[in-house]
């Protein structure tokens, strides 16, 4: 019998400063049967400072013997959950304050050991990308459906779907049973440099079926120190990524040798991590990486200098050292590619607002400064916590999502109206919400008007009935009344 319902699991090294405010999220819940896990990657004494000033029974403090990889600290902190189920935030990341109470009624209802959502999307202010911060990405969405594991893992490693869609323990909740049957697998739950993305893989191979929704749990966060900045965006320019790097060396984990080693998103940690997942977890599942595919995807999109660009390309081309014939298609098609310098990288899209599935705001229009806030204003938006969430079909979320958005006059003040007011003024998201809502209101009067008329059916046919009852009666009262007269002569 496990020790509390949930594990919130935080992996932190040397980010005292945003740590503070994710374990705020994450003790501001509706719900109170868990527990949270800070596992400290030997930090300064920070991070144990920011932890004791919690001063809350409900969180325990781990901290390793030394610097440790990313998936070796994580594997860390899972192996000392209780809960039943487990969930894993980055330190810079938060809860929203409806997670916990909504996971166990989805928990409860549809008795899945795997939960995955839509998480919202947040950049810091500090994020290290100059111009990309104070941003919001949430979806509006409450779709509910059951997916296949193998089809999931089908969708995302031939990008028909972003990696997201996969149940990581990042954007997941997993039952310890899941995670016990991978470590009795492999020897770990985590075993490559990549453990967000690879567990996504892993655990929807593991757990063969999960419920998966677009209503949003928790908030990913991208701050100053975020590992995925420093190694995808920022490779070789800091000393996280220099650190990143030769700890995964250090421990023993490797990229794939049929994956170029280089800088390119998506592309690349989802290749990598797919590739090192099939071979050691599902090698009979019908799908493979298309590496041609994967090749033109490194020369069109590696972030690379021009002094490294020979050296990426010769990286592309051992990757099929493997496969002749594919080296001799690369020498021919790819291998004298120009070097083009690579466009600014893009957090937060141009336009803010509605684009008709998710909302894009401005953070720092709303005061927000951190995760906590974050959380704050998104639960405000999405006003989920004192009430659960009604769920729609996948088909409906898009009209679902755009009726939230009609309604927020409802749930906003005056000076949260008018900020709304200037993110939605494109006229074509205006005019969809606004032809959305004309739809449903015919569609309600349509209703209405088929209510009354079956009202009006139903009080004709029972006037019918009553007149049908009376007519042999009166029938017989005639007959009566002659034969009484006929006698009375």
């Amino acid at each position: 019998m496990s020790a509390v319902k949930f594990s919130v699991v935080i992996p932190t090294r040397e980010r005292a400063e945003t740590l503070r405010f994710a374990l705020r999220t994450c003790l501001d819940q509706t719900f109170d049967d868990y527990e949270i896990i800070v596992s400290d990657n030997f930090s300064s004494p920070a991070t144990k400072a920011v932890v004791d000033e919690c001063r809350s029974p409900k969180v325990r403090y781990v901290r390793t013997a030394e610097p440790v990889a990313m998936s070796t600290n994580w594997e860390f902190a899972v192996s000392h959950a209780r809960g039943a189920f487990v969930l894993l935030i980055g330190d810079d990341d938060g809860l929203l304050p409806h997670a916990l109470t909504e996971l166990d009624r989805l928990e409860r209802r549809t008795n899945a050991r795997v939960i995955r959502w839509s998480p919202v999307y947040y950049t810091w202010p500090n994020v290290a990308l100059p111009g990309q911060g104070d941003y919001i990405e949430m979806s509006f969405g409450c779709a509910l459906r059951t997916r296949d594991g193998s089809d999931a893992i089908r969708e995302v490693a031939t990008f028909r779907e972003f990696y997201t869609a996969l149940p990581m323990l990042y954007n997941s909740a997993v039952h310890r049973d899941v995670l016990a049957a991978l470590r009795a697998r492999t020897g770990r739950v985590f075993v490559h440099p990549v453990p967000d993305v690879y567990s996504g893989f892993a655990i929807a191979h593991a757990a063969g079926r999960f419920a998966s929704t677009t209503a949003p749990m928790s908030i990913s966060g991208q701050s100053a120190a975020s590992n995925g900045i420093a190694t995808l965006f920022n490779r070789g320019r800091n000393e996280i990524d220099r650190e990143f790097h030769a700890l995964n060396a250090r421990d023993g984990l490797r990229s794939e040798p049929t994956v170029p080693d280089l800088p390119v998103y998506p592309h690349v940690p989802v290749a990598d991590s797919f590739a090192f997942a099939k071979r050691t977890l599902f090698p009979d599942l019908a799908v493979d990486l298309d590496r041609r595919a994967l090749a033109r995807a490194c020369v069109t999109g590696a972030r690379v200098s021009r002094a490294d660009w020979p050296a990426a390309l010769s990286a592309i081309r051992a990757s099929f050292a493997d496969d002749p014939e594919a080296q001799k298609w690369f020498d021919a098609e790819l291998a004298a590619t120009p070097y083009t310098t690579p466009p600014r990288v893009r957090l937060r899209p141009e336009r803010l607002g509605f684009d008709g599935r998710l909302l894009h705001l401005d953070a720092a229009a709303f005061g927000v400064t951190d995760v906590a806030g974050a959380a704050r204003l998104c639960e405000h938006l999405l006003n989920y916590r004192d009430q659960p969430i009604t769920y729609s079909q996948p088909e409906d979320d898009r009209h679902v999502a755009a009726m939230k958005i009609a309604d927020l006059n409802r749930v906003c003040d005056e000076r949260e109206r008018a900020i709304l007011r200037v993110h939605l003024s494109s006229t074509d998201l205006l005019q969809t919400v606004h032809r959305l809502q004309s739809v449903c209101d015919e569609r309600e009067e349509i209703i209405h008007r088929a209510d009354a008329r079956t009202r009006e059916l139903d009080q004709q046919l029972r006037d019918e009935l009553r007149w049908s009852l009376k007519r042999p009666l009166r029938v017989a009262m005639r007959l009566l009344t002659g034969a009484a007269r006929r006698v009375s002569r």
